[in-house]
């Protein structure tokens, strides 16, 4: 009997790993194809031309913040499909050498459905993003970026991939280049190779249009016409999103294939840490009072977004912590409400980039959460519905706050038709969880004067299935949960936070 009980641990042991394994896989190979697409458009844009040297294989891994491994297949393929030469003890070598008659992405046909979707998603976070970047800007950076953009000395691809990048510079958010990063990385160069084949081989007519409508904007933006500038950002996304565009009867032949997929911390993840901080929150505030038991395992998986692995290693840190305490065959019970020692237990969490992190992550949402709540507003469903009217009858205004604020997050990642729009902000509600280490000492009970108010008109919007009071309410509480968080931070010293910009409403 022991012998057999043993056989099956050791069995069970060798399943974990197996499966550890195959996601260790799966994570390195998404690294590759990022780093790989990303390299190939740095090559096909000019930024390496033939007999230059390109990165090493470390320069690569540092860059993108990962093992040598997947950075070495990355230049591995470079070489296989022709663009490098690699030799032994030295850099690889650019080989490729342009052709415009066989420049044609093999995959579009595969990714077409997947781009479609992205782009439908980006035409509600491109436009805002950079109306915002370009109207922080002064007069003599808005002149210089004019110049960048007519001027002929660089390859105009290059200009404009420089361009947009700039463009976003102003905000001081980190979380958001890497957004644009990891576009730019998945789409790799299938939309220049659409602008060729659109065009019959004539890719530089598109680039000249978009430059004239980034031009366009730049010059609306000097002139203090945010409308017309908004105007100009929003009629780039959508021509660009028309690159893509399917016939509705092609749309479901589309093949299925590798979604989107961001990455706004680079490097080791440690969401288990971030989830435990919340649950510690909530316990403190009653959400799940002491003696009760926290929700299963896999209603915390989606409820958070996040794989069983990672909730299983936050009930292990609220173990380590004497928060919660396993209950063989029952579940995982709160026997401590948590106090100012946890702050101590886990001091690594208060660190200033995961609050920095918390206020860019605000930030995004206070741009971008009014556009994309309008959108998506008439996809929510009941129970998302249901979700967030009980959140806002919830005693105590901040616990109702906090709530509702989770609660409007959760029907958006749920219910959004677009899996971009989804995937990006269901990475922006993990990155709302390093926040919550500001609120461990909070009952939940602290009144805030323009919550009832505020309350009221989210009340109406849902009774009423406004969406545009809706979008506009949520905006308004992104962007106060983005003021109040930037002059806390400011307040107890965190490095930086008062170099996030504050985003410009306009009328």
């Amino acid at each position: 009997m022991l012998l057999k009980l043993w056989q099956c641990w050791i069995l069970k042991i060798k399943c974990v790993r197996m499966k550890k394994r195959r996601n260790f896989m799966a994570a390195e190979k998404s690294q590759q194809k990022m780093i790989y697409h990303f390299l190939l458009r740095q090559i096909k844009m000019g930024n390496y031309k033939s007999g230059d040297r390109f990165p090493t294989v470390k320069e690569i891994a540092d860059h993108f913040n990962v093992s040598y491994c997947p950075a070495q297949i990355a230049l591995k393929t470079l070489e296989k499909d022709g663009y490098v030469q690699l030799s032994k003890g030295k850099t690889a070598e650019i080989i490729w050498q342009p052709d415009e008659t066989a420049e044609k992405t093999l995959d579009f046909e595969e990714r077409r459905g997947v781009l479609k979707d992205l782009y439908e998603s980006l035409c509600h976070f491109s436009p805002l993003s950079r109306l915002q970047g370009l109207s922080l800007m002064d007069e003599k950076q808005l002149a210089e970026l004019e110049q960048l953009l007519t001027s002929d000395q660089e390859p105009l691809l290059f200009s404009l991939y420089k361009g947009f990048e700039v463009s976003l510079q102003p905000m001081k958010n980190q979380m958001l280049m890497y957004l644009f990063t990891d576009v730019d990385a998945f789409v790799g160069t299938v939309l220049v190779d659409r602008m060729k084949d659109v065009n019959d081989g004539q890719g530089d007519m598109a680039l000249e249009k978009v430059r004239k409508y980034l031009l366009n904007a730049i010059r609306c933006i000097q002139k203090k016409e945010y409308t017309n500038g908004f105007e100009q950002l929003s009629q780039l996304s959508y021509y660009l999103k028309g690159f893509f565009d399917i016939n509705q009867n092609e749309d479901g032949q589309c093949a299925q294939t590798e979604a989107f997929s961001w990455e706004p911390q680079k490097g080791r993840k440690r969401y288990c840490d971030d989830i435990a901080i919340d649950l510690i929150c909530k316990i403190n505030q009653g959400v799940y009072p002491v003696d009760s038991y926290l929700p299963q395992g896999r209603l915390l998986a989606d409820i958070y977004h996040v794989s069983p692995i990672t909730i299983r290693r936050t009930i292990s840190i609220l173990n380590e912590l004497g928060v919660a305490k396993n209950i063989n065959g029952v579940g995982t019970k709160v026997i401590f409400p948590g106090d100012r020692t946890i702050l101590y237990k886990m001091k690594d969490m208060t660190m200033d980039r995961n609050l920095i992190q918390f206020l860019e992550a605000l930030q995004i949402l206070a741009i971008t959460g009014e556009s994309v709540a309008l959108s998506v507003f008439p996809f929510f469903d009941e129970n998302a519905l249901q979700k967030i009217k009980e959140a806002l009858k919830l005693k105590g205004d901040e616990r109702s706050k906090i709530q509702t604020f989770a609660a409007c997050l959760q029907a958006i990642v749920h219910c959004a038709p677009f899996a971009a729009v989804r995937e990006i902000y269901s990475k922006l509600t993990l990155m709302t969880l390093k926040g919550s280490v500001l609120r461990l000492e909070s009952t939940g009970d602290e009144n805030i004067v323009w919550w009832a108010e505020m309350a009221e008109r989210f009340e109406n919007s849902l009774d009423n299935k406004d969406a545009a009071l809706f979008s506009k309410t949520l905006f308004d509480l992104f962007y106060r949960s983005f003021c109040s968080t930037r002059k806390m931070l400011c307040e107890i010293g965190v490095e930086q936070a008062g170099l996030v910009a504050v985003p410009i409403i306009f009328k």
